[in-house]
């Protein structure tokens, strides 16, 4: 079984690619160093700054966390790329036929480029889909919806969209209610590592893998980096400081589970 890995640069696909190939060998790995995008500018009040500023501290504290457990990546052949549609790494990919590829922390991944590789991809989404989906932080923005029990972690099958892909396996990330933000975001990054790893070795074993279009479950919602603004990252800061404490999971929120 050969399995083919692409993920972004960041510590945290890292110490994905170190558990990951700790119970299924990866056969590659090929990693993606996005290039700096120009920032939109947006006005933001002086107190959607200050408060803003303990989410970016969370989540740089949560790649530190990373950085100091798996400082280097797994010891098997890579290459590097600027995006996931690298005609290079679809060449790749093509040539050496791998039975899957995991996609992690990359850009969106073109339908032209899924088909010339031409093997199942899985991928992974730090948010629960299809209830919230895309970005810039969809643990973020479960704290500015006030919707604490959609904190958690989606395996799916890729597709061109934008974490829309049918679902393996969907996963509340277990929560006291008391965590700090750094806390938060490395208990879901932890959680998501662990799911996409069994994920990975029920695929290797042959067990039978859910395969769930999203419009079955529900509705969904998708966020975008341009929604991301000062009202919500008060709505975040607000939230987490003063309402998140252990809370109710909603019953009419469908999960899928894997076997």
């Amino acid at each position: 079984m050969k399995v083919f890995a692409v993920f972004g640069e960041g510590s945290s696909q890292r110490a994905l690619a170190q558990r990951i190939n700790g119970s299924v060998p990866l056969a590659h790995i090929a990693k993606v160093q996005l290039q700096p995008k120009g920032r939109r500018k947006i006005a933001r009040s002086a107190i959607s700054i200050t408060l803003g500023r303990s989410l970016r501290v969370a989540w740089l504290g949560m790649l530190k966390h990373f950085e100091g457990r798996f400082g280097e990546w797994p010891a098997v052949p890579s290459s590097s790329h600027s995006s996931a549609n690298d005609s290079v790494l679809a060449e790749l990919i093509e040539r050496e036929r791998p039975d899957l590829v995991l996609v992690s922390g990359t850009d969106l991944l073109r339908k032209e480029t899924l088909d010339r590789f031409g093997t199942k991809v899985m991928n992974l989404h730090t948010g629960i889909s299809p209830y919230i989906r895309g970005g810039p932080n969809c643990t973020n923005w479960a704290l500015a919806l006030g919707e604490f029990d959609l904190i958690g972690n989606t395996v799916m099958w890729i597709d061109p969209g934008i974490d829309s892909g049918a679902i393996i396996a969907t996963e509340r990330t277990l929560l006291s209610g008391h965590e700090t933000l750094t806390e938060l975001h490395i208990k879901v990054m932890d959680h998501a590592h662990d799911l996409y790893r069994r994920a990975v070795e029920a695929f290797v074993e042959g067990r039978p893998l859910p395969s769930v279009s999203q419009e079955t479950i529900a509705a969904g919602r998708l966020f975008l980096t341009r929604h991301w603004d000062s009202a919500a990252i008060l709505r975040a800061a607000f939230n987490h400081r003063f309402r998140y404490r252990p809370f109710r999971v909603r019953p009419d929120i469908r999960l899928v589970e894997m076997s």
